[in-house]
């Protein structure tokens, strides 16, 4: 299904929040997504449905809005699904943001790279992930002497092969023994 989103932009006063919203937002929460709007923007339009403008997604975000004396707000409409689908909709985008996590290697070189950006006033706690990111890194395994993979090729692509064999050989640490089985 394809539907082009537009953005409209509606008076807060004319936004009805979803009453079945099983999703919570803290009061610091509410705070942590005002800074974050205050700094970046209101970059991330509201969902809404009906003749009503219910509120599908974004009930914290008009919280932090309110809170920052805002009066209008973006908005894009899902009136293209049925009510059924609007409710579904809600928990599934709620639900979704639980699922996920952080390379921590990724994490780990941005956080350092923006050490001097103060984060905690959108609710994040640099510290806390360099110090953990930093404590995996110098966990110290026990050291391994060496290590023995069985690798089967082909040699039906015997060029391939051949450079293949040849890139392997020139890394550091790696010895490479050709049986024929």
């Amino acid at each position: 299904m394809k539907t082009e989103l537009v953005i409209e932009y509606i008076p807060i006063e004319q936004l009805t929040t979803f009453k079945r919203n099983s999703k919570t937002h803290t009061k610091k929460q509410i705070e942590h997504i005002a800074n974050s709007i205050r700094e970046f923007g209101f970059n991330d339009p509201l969902a809404i449905a009906g003749p009503e403008n219910t509120i599908l997604e974004g009930n914290g975000r008009i919280e932090a809005a309110k809170l920052l004396g805002m009066d209008v707000l973006p908005c894009v409409r899902l009136d293209h699904l049925n009510p059924e689908e609007q409710r579904a909709y809600v928990i599934a985008h709620n639900a979704l943001c639980l699922e996920t996590g952080f390379d921590d290697a990724t994490l780990f070189a941005e956080l350092e790279a923006l050490k001097d950006y103060d984060f905690a006033n959108y609710g994040l706690n640099t510290e806390k992930y360099i110090t953990t990111l930093e404590s995996l890194q110098r966990k110290e395994l026990a050291p391994v002497q060496k290590a023995h993979y069985l690798i089967s090729i082909d040699v039906n692509y015997n060029d391939r092969i051949i450079d293949m064999i040849a890139k392997m050989r020139s890394m550091e640490g790696v010895e490479v023994r050709a049986t024929c089985i």
